[in-house]
């Protein structure tokens, strides 16, 4: 797999994960099939520019941000940024994580 396409990956993981929906309704909102949100991210497909557009504007970002690498934001946002956002989202995941062990449902901040 060639770098833009891991950086696809990754950021629609990411994207998708912070906030807090599935493939499915990331699917949805972006009017493409579930299975196709799947493939791309396992990495055995990539979306044409019109469908790229689509998951985009379903996560609320300028395409070209799928595309970027970690090295990319940092170059954008400073060094200093990066590492910022990277803790804050090491800390969002983390709390995410003790609301499951919990039992809580970390999108709604209440018990399943």
């Amino acid at each position: 797999m060639i770098e833009i396409h891991r950086n696809l990956v990754r950021n629609m993981k990411l994207h998708r994960k912070l906030l807090g929906i599935s493939q499915m309704e990331l699917a949805e909102r972006a009017g493409i099939s579930p299975g196709f949100v799947g493939e791309i991210e396992m990495g055995r497909k990539f979306p044409s520019g019109e469908k790229l557009e689509k998951i985009a504007k379903a996560l609320s970002l300028k395409p070209y941000k799928l595309l970027m690498g970690p090295e990319d934001f940092a170059d954008a946002l400073g060094p200093e940024a990066a590492y910022d956002t990277a803790d804050r989202i090491k800390k969002r995941l983390e709390k995410e994580l003790d609301d499951i062990v919990r039992g809580m449902d970390p999108r709604k901040g209440r018990p399943k």
